[in-house]
């Protein structure tokens, strides 16, 4: 018995060696006429990594199959035994495997049966076709009611109104979406089985003209009587009253919020950043709004205070009932809740959230809705990276970035609160270390760009030996305080130098180049403009500059300029330019500056016919500027050429207009 199945084994060897031979040196043509020894079934086209059946019907004991790949190396290779007349054999492709028409080779000697089956490599899903907006973004003097469609059947949109990048958790689009603002709306398309679309982004100004009728910042063409020109008038999306709030010295006495019946929630996420929630009672939050409003705060606004005692590093989330808030705007839409932690704090004024228009866009009832104000220090990566940005501009960090930011939850959706209008929210800070005011400085960064912009800050230095810093916007982002000691090489013995190394230092101005400032040229009406706007800490919005013909998206100031026309600090000239490379004169900077002081929430209280009284030249300043030089000379931002003479035509060099911006931002209380 145990030879006779020696025997079978060698036989089955022998018939193993001789396929192979014949096999490999016998090219796959050959055997395209089959046998009828042997007939194979149709096999299915089978993926990289699937399961491939070969079988069929022989009148063989047992056949030997073969798979070659399209270029004919070997996938597979097998001795299968035929059972009453059938056989079959299965293996699985590596999932490696390429894509092609592979072949099967059964049968014995040349007696063999051929067929083919693909393999299939998978096919990557189409994408959703980008969403488009009807009507298309652009500049709308009336509220417009925007659609949001895709040409991809059976894909569900999702969409931001506040800029932001639209995810599948996003807002789904259900109707129409009312824009009565300024606003950027995005939007992406999602189906199952696809790829996501791209971003869509969408722009719409809402803009009311109103004449310019008491001041024009622009002289009329060819000296003739000054024609109104349309300007646009923002529409911010709070009830703004530009005013800085929690001023330093209010007498309002400030009620602090029972705490004890608090929520208190921690969560840690993988990189170990904690994160604590921090929802408020409503009753208690009530209480203090309600007693902080009748209480006598000797004409001051109402401040109420709700504390939380952070470690460091851990973000700290205030949840709070919107329906309460809103009841105390109702009594006092000024109210100011202040949220402090260890790291920083948030005085939130009442008066820039649209309690009515958010129910609207979150599509449910005030009491269904939660507001969110987050104080967080930026996580090590991100705080890494603002260190080395700011070493690559010669200025040095002061302390860890904190990132401010509010959003309104209900409904299963949450918008982000980041527009303020003209109203300037303070946020505290405190430096572990004493500084320099001349040289510090609060900036905004922007992780994307890597960029840093000058935020309106004061630095007050505590017994302790820390510093208070005290910084005012009309947004929410990440802020951090750097250190830089800017000078020029053709400053050092100008009269201004004092100033522009002061602005320089605080990344108020720029140089002319890297190394000289050249502060007695000219300067013209776009760089103004731009200094005003980064004095300011605006965002730059190159959109609100389509009305000037002579403002092209791509200038370098057109964004500045946009939001100078925004902020209603600038008009055009009657033909709708803005005459950007024109040199700016003192009346024109004046004008400009009038404005500013207004934007930032003083009102210098003067009469032309006052403060205008000791210029011998008062009659040839146009009646367009005359109530802004008188303001800005009252609040000593600008001053006359002479003791008696304004010389209103006259062009103003660079180093004037740093002077200027210096005292424009003290009177602010925007620097020390």
């Amino acid at each position: 018995m145990k030879a006779r199945n020696v025997k079978v084994k060698l036989r089955k060897l022998s018939l193993m060696l001789i396929l192979a031979l014949c096999l490999s040196l016998v090219p796959v043509a050959a055997f395209a006429s089959s046998s009828s020894a042997i007939t194979l079934k149709t096999i299915a086209d089978t993926p990289p990594g699937g399961s491939v059946l070969i079988s069929g019907d022989s009148t063989f004991n047992e056949v030997i199959i073969k798979v070659l790949r399209p270029g004919n190396s070997t996938a597979y290779y097998d001795i299968t035994p035929v059972t009453d007349g059938h056989f079959s054999s299965s293996f699985t492709l590596s999932s490696t495997e390429t894509g092609g028409a592979y072949t099967v080779v059964a049968g014995q000697a040349n007696q063999v049966a051929t067929t083919t089956f693909n393999v299939t490599t998978p096919t990557l899903p189409s994408t959703v076709i980008t969403p488009v907006f009807s009507p298309a973004a652009g500049t709308y003097s009336t509220a417009q009611s925007i659609t949001i469609t895709t040409a991809t059947a059976g894909a569900t949109i999702r969409y931001t109104i506040d800029g932001s990048t639209p995810t599948v958790q996003s807002a789904l689009f259900t109707g129409a979406i009312s824009v009565t603002t300024t606003q950027t709306i995005k939007a992406i398309a999602i189906k199952t089985d696809m790829n996501n679309s791209a971003i869509a982004t969408a722009l719409y100004t809402i803009s009311t003209v109103i004449p310019c009728v008491t001041s024009c910042d622009t002289p009329p063409i060819d000296g003739a009587t000054p024609t109104p020109t349309p300007t646009p008038t923002p529409t911010p999306t709070a009830t703004p009253n530009g005013n800085p709030v929690t001023p330093p010295n209010s007498l309002a006495t400030p009620v602090a919020v029972d705490t004890s019946k608090n929520v208190v929630k921690s969560v840690t996420d993988a990189n170990g950043k904690v994160t604590t929630t921090v929802t408020q009672d409503d009753t208690a939050l009530a209480t203090a709004l309600d007693k902080a409003f009748k209480q006598d705060n000797h004409g001051d606004d109402p401040i109420v205070t709700l504390t939380f005692n952070n470690a460091k590093g851990e973000a700290v989330v205030f949840n709070l009932s919107s329906s309460v808030l809103a009841a105390a705007a109702l009594n006092s839409p000024n109210t100011i809740v202040s949220l402090q932690t260890n790291d920083g704090e948030y005085s939130l004024p009442l008066s820039i959230i649209d309690f009515a228009a958010l129910a609207q866009s979150l599509g449910t009832t005030g009491d269904k809705i939660s507001i969110q104000v987050n104080i967080s220090t930026v996580a090590n990566d991100v705080n890494a990276k603002i260190k080395s940005d700011a070493t690559g501009i010669t200025t040095s960090q002061l302390g860890t970035a904190i990132e401010f930011s509010i959003t309104a939850t209900g409904n299963g959706k949450t918008i982000e609160l980041n527009n303020f209008g003209t109203t300037y929210v303070d946020r505290n800070i405190v430096l572990t270390i004493p500084v320099d005011d001349t040289h510090a400085t609060v900036v905004l960064y922007d992780p994307i760009t890597g960029e840093f912009s000058f935020v309106p800050a004061l630095f007050e230095k505590l017994a302790d030996g820390t510093t208070k810093v005290t910084f005012k916007r009309n947004g929410n982002s990440i802020y951090t305080a750097l250190s830089s000691t800017k000078t020029f090489t053709d400053i050092n013995k100008h009269w201004a130098k004092t100033d522009i190394e002061l602005l320089a230092s605080k990344l108020v101005v720029k140089g002319a180049t890297d190394t000289t400032f050249a502060p007695d040229s000219s300067i013209t009406r776009a760089e103004f403009a731009a200094l005003l706007v980064r004095s300011l800490g605006l965002t730059a919005d190159a959109a609100s500059a389509a009305s000037f013909k002579d403002v092209k998206a791509g200038d370098w100031f057109a964004g500045a300029v946009g939001a100078a026309a925004k902020a209603k600090l600038v008009s055009g000239f009657e033909d709708k330019s803005f005459k950007p490379n024109n040199t700016i004169t003192r009346q024109e900077m004046a004008v400009m500056v009038a404005r500013a002081i207004s934007a930032a929430g003083k009102k210098p209280a003067a009469s032309s016919s006052d403060a205008l009284a000791k210029f011998t030249d008062k009659a040839s300043i146009g009646s367009w500027a005359q109530v802004a030089v008188a303001q800005s000379v009252d609040a000593k931002i600008i001053s006359g050429m002479t003791a008696t003479t304004f010389v209103p035509t006259a062009n103003a060099s660079r180093a004037q207009a740093v002077v200027m911006l210096k005292r424009l931002l003290q009177f602010a209380e925007f620097v020390n």
